[in-house]
């Protein structure tokens, strides 16, 4: 529920959040807006010149923070645990901001005064995707420096691996409604991780085994030394 001690502007901006999280780029629409708010249709143009604005400010006022917290639920990881168990929780996290982005972004690119209005102040903010990118590059760098990713990793490049698979898979749903890889939601997190965390390791660091591993390798150790007891017996 949004507060009634909130700013008319504030108010519009949630407004807009709800629906797009609810029912995408669709949903969006003035008198939607309006009706959220309990408010006449025409106060949204005291505060915002389009609907492209309004959406375009929620995508930097709310949506670009919304990656703060994977990134930095990632970078708390460096060192610790599985890569491929951060780099899951990371991937599983943005998708869903990405599937938001995709259309935000197909609108931008067809209003070029608007996306340069939007990037100058996401620059200005330091929410611009090269900021995003250089967080997450310094993650890599710091599991390099724990010698848990390879050095010869190029940090910025495995940065945009990690956004660019997940921008892409939200907007091929966008645009075809599917996933061209076939990934169901609750598998793509996964099956990307495992192949960002294959190339990423250092080669020459051994890989944890399983339980089950463990046990399947020491089985034929202790068959022989059964069968030297017999012997020798």
């Amino acid at each position: 529920m949004i507060s009634k001690a909130a700013t008319t502007r504030e108010r519009l901006i949630g407004a807009t959040e709800g629906l797009m999280c609810e029912g995408g780029l669709a949903a969006v629409t003035t008198q939607n807006v309006a009706r959220t708010c309990g408010v006449a249709e025409g106060t949204i143009y005291r505060h915002f010149e389009s609907r492209e604005e309004l959406i375009v400010t929620v995508l930097r006022e709310r949506l670009r923070g919304e990656f703060q917290a994977p990134v930095q639920a990632l970078a708390k990881r460096a060192g610790q645990g599985d890569l491929k168990e951060g780099l899951d929780a990371f991937i599983a996290a943005v998708l869903p901001i990405f599937a938001l982005l995709a259309p935000i972004a197909g609108m931008l690119a067809a209003d070029p005064v608007l996306a340069a209005k939007n990037a100058e102040a996401l620059r200005a903010e330091g929410k611009s995707p090269s900021h995003l990118l250089s967080q997450l590059a310094a993650y890599v760098r710091e599991e390099q420096r724990l010698g848990r990713i390879a050095p010869e990793v190029d940090a910025g490049a495995a940065a945009g691996l990690m956004v660019g698979l997940c921008f892409y898979r939200g907007l091929m749903k966008h645009l075809f409604g599917e996933d061209p890889t076939g990934l169901s939601d609750a598998a793509a997190p996964g099956a990307v991780a495992t192949i960002l965390a294959h190339g990423l390791q250092d080669p020459r660091i051994p890989k944890p085994q399983s339980k089950k591993m463990r046990r399947a390798a020491g089985t034929p150790a202790r068959a022989v030394s059964r069968t030297a007891k017999l012997k020798r017996g």
